[in-house]
């Protein structure tokens, strides 16, 4: 019994039962003052002690404190105390500590989970993406969902939730919807930015830009200042690189900021597995470099394979380089379609986009963002590696510990690469500047940047697209002028039949006021007469 307790005490003749209430101190007082008023007793110390008839009900029958209990109970059950004040102040502190025991096991511990935002969560991609999260990376933790979208996408938004709702992953500590990307952002640890915008919504590339300088200057305003400082901004989509760079030209101060190219990366093991027989898992050290999604941006330059059988072989832990692997210059670009084309491919087969793969690349990304990895790919905030402009968002080999990303050094980067690192440079600079309204001739400005980088790369395929590609520009220019010469006479024909219309309206005036004063002179000759 504690220093502040109470004891009812029912008799059986032959199983006496003794009901213990344990209070702290600071419980005391307020207890006493309520059981006394409830029952009509009086009474001011511990313990309280009386007796029910019946097991923990009933009528209650005042007894006192501790001495009036050992009475009661020397006299009912013959039962004499032999507990000297020590051994009882002994049994109070026990129970104190048993109480205060108990009371600290009953109180959880308040769940802060890991809370995943989702811009633009309507879209297929993050229902492909989302249960991946779960069971994952984020295992034995707890996971906060938030799904932002437009209101006109409100129901899509439901739907999700409820599907995430009924499959009852242990990790889900909740799901819920808005439309403010402001709300989405001010809880994320993990904004993930799903960039609806590619070629199909814009198939005009400086509507694109523009469109893709609109978008991240609305996220731009409605996230800076309410994220937290630590959180990390993803971005997914054609155009996340440039995205980045506008996220952070439009007053986003974190330093945060990552891009999923890992799609490319994992096609380009794809159809290295099948070219070296190997697995896709074999495979390591693709970069993908720069611009996403610009042609033939992942190269095999670093990358290295493991079981591959060749003219030189070594036990599994034997890395081989691609370069030496493959045995054929310029293998990739002739084998390896672009972003662009491969995403049609799937489209015109599957009649949807290549959600799947693009989910996983992106949980990819977050997974090497929350366990670490020592050497992937990514887009991150350049301070002027490899020759590239500070500030500027690029796709380079990257190493992650703790949720810090560090670009990786991987040796003397052959020319070529090297060159075409820097064309895709200057093109998101140029892209950027676009996207601003910063440039005045904008189409030639990226033509020449486009132009030597596929010279560089010496590919017919390549060239060809360009020669195809400026060859609709020019025909689109030359249809524009025929359009606007068209438009130029038909005008000169329209102003010459108006003014030959006014003058033939204005003789015709003439007319009839010379023949109306020839009347009026005749009838005044006939008055005189």
């Amino acid at each position: 019994m504690c220093s502040n307790g109470s004891i009812c005490l029912s008799r059986d003749c032959r199983l006496p039962k003794v009901h213990k209430i344990v209070l702290s101190e600071g419980e005391w007082a307020a207890w006493l003052k309520k059981t006394c008023s409830d029952y009509g007793w009086k009474h001011s110390s511990s313990p309280l002690v009386w007796r029910e008839l019946v097991d923990r009900g009933g009528a209650g029958t005042y007894l006192g404190g501790w001495d009036d209990f050992k009475k009661m109970a020397e006299h009912w059950y013959s039962y004499s105390d032999r507990l000297d004040e020590g051994k009882v102040k002994d049994i109070s502190s026990e129970n104190k500590s048993g109480y205060e025991r108990d009371k600290a096991a009953s109180v959880k511990t308040p769940v802060t989970p890991v809370t995943v935002s989702v811009i633009g969560a309507a879209q297929p991609i993050a229902y492909q993406l989302l249960p991946l999260l779960f069971a994952s990376c984020f295992k034995d933790t707890n996971l906060a969902v938030v799904l932002q979208d437009v209101a006109d996408h409100d129901q899509v938004l439901e739907g999700i939730k409820m599907e995430l709702d009924d499959c009852s992953y242990g990790e889900l500590h909740s799901v819920s919807v808005t439309h403010s990307v402001k709300g989405a952002a001010s809880t994320a640890d993990f904004l993930l930015i799903l960039d609806p915008l590619d070629n199909n919504s814009h198939p005009d590339r400086f509507q694109l830009l523009k469109a893709a300088s609109l978008l991240y200057k609305d996220i731009a305003q409605s996230i800076k200042g309410a994220l937290k400082p630590d959180a990390k901004i993803v971005i997914n989509g054609y155009k996340a690189c440039l995205g980045g760079m506008l996220l952070k030209h439009h007053g986003v101060t974190s330093d945060n900021i990552s891009v999923v190219v890992t799609l490319d990366e994992q096609r380009m093991r794809a159809k290295l597995a099948k070219r070296l027989s190997v697995m896709p898992s074999d495979i390591s050290g693709v970069t993908v470099w720069g611009n996403v999604p610009v042609h033939h941006t992942a190269s095999t330059a670093t990358g290295t394979v493991r079981n591959h059988e060749g003219a030189i072989t070594g036990p599994k832990s034997y890395d081989k380089s691609i370069a030496e692997a493959v045995n054929e210059e310029g293998w990739e670009f002739e084998n390896v379609q672009s972003r662009d084309d491969r995403d049609k491919i799937v489209f015109d087969m599957s009649g949807r986009g290549p959600n799947m793969a693009s989910a996983l690349a992106i949980y990819t990304h977050i997974e090497s963002l929350v366990q670490g990895n020592e050497r992937t790919t990514m887009g991150c905030i350049s301070n002027g590696e490899y020759n590239t402009t500070p500030g500027s968002v690029f796709g380079f080999p990257v190493s992650v510990t703790d949720g810090v990303v560090s670009i990786r050094e991987v040796g003397a980067v052959p020319d070529k690469l090297q060159e075409i690192i820097l064309l895709q440079d200057s093109q998101l600079s140029a892209e950027k500047k676009v996207a601003l309204g910063e440039c005045d001739d904008v189409e030639k400005a990226l033509q020449q940047v486009e132009e030597s980088l596929w010279t560089i790369l010496e590919n017919p395929k390549l060239k060809r697209q360009l020669e195809e590609k400026e060859a609709e520009r020019k025909a689109k220019e030359e249809a524009e002028r025929k359009a606007a010469e068209i438009r130029a006479k038909e005008e000169a024909k329209r102003k010459a039949e108006e003014e030959a219309l006014k003058k033939a309206e204005e003789e015709a005036a003439a007319a009839a006021a010379a023949a109306a004063a020839a009347e009026e002179e005749e009838e005044v000759d006939y008055d005189a007469d």
